[in-house]
């Protein structure tokens, strides 16, 4: 079973049954999150019985039968990465990208914003973003690797004036949360050269 399936199984038990079957949490009635865990085989092709696991947990202001106003989507794969720098360095190369090439179904292309090897993060963002006047909007993508790595994607909203950019509610169907959680998954479970 996909991550997208567990959380379309998710939301959908959330659509009928409500907040609390679906084990939704309230943060400050700002926002709500959910989590999905999948355990599967860390390589199949070493014959060993090595399990990863995948910890995914959507966040979203609100829901209706079919959908969630995203707020931010991220997961985590219980593997340990090299702390070598060059190392490090390829490996985000390599999975930002990944990223861009799962990702590409999104209103706007993603592009490396930021490639630090010392930071241990990769940040892509749309490019161009999606401007309103001197509104802009775009998706931002993060790849950390902090021990173990974790991916999250959001989208803000930024604007002159503003004292910072803003998480956007971005609605999304089910089904796009489920594309877009595949696609996250992909990126992290993706083998780098």
């Amino acid at each position: 079973m996909t991550i997208g399936t567990l959380f379309t199984d998710k939301l959908r038990l959330l659509a009928a049954e409500g907040d609390q079957q679906a084990q939704v949490l309230s943060h400050n009635d700002q926002y709500k999150s959910l989590s999905v865990f999948e355990n599967r085989n860390a390589d199949a092709s070493d014959h060993t019985d090595a399990i990863t696991q995948i910890h995914s947990r959507l966040e979203f202001f609100d829901n209706d039968r079919y959908s969630v106003t995203l707020r931010m989507l991220s997961m985590s794969e219980g593997v340990s990465i090299t702390d070598d720098i060059h190392e490090v360095q390829t490996y985000l190369s390599a999975k930002a990208a990944e990223i861009v090439r799962q990702l590409s179904y999104l209103e706007e292309p993603l592009a490396v914003w930021e490639l630090d090897s010392r930071e241990n993060m990769a940040q892509l963002r749309s490019l161009p973003p999606q401007r309103d006047g001197a509104e802009r909007s775009y998706w931002e993508v993060v790849l950390k690797v902090d021990g173990e790595p974790s991916i999250s994607i959001a989208r803000y909203s930024w604007s002159p004036g503003m004292p910072e950019r803003e998480i956007v509610a971005y609605p999304a169907t089910f089904a796009l949360v489920a594309r877009i959680a595949n696609s996250l998954e992909t990126v992290l479970r993706a083998e780098t050269v």
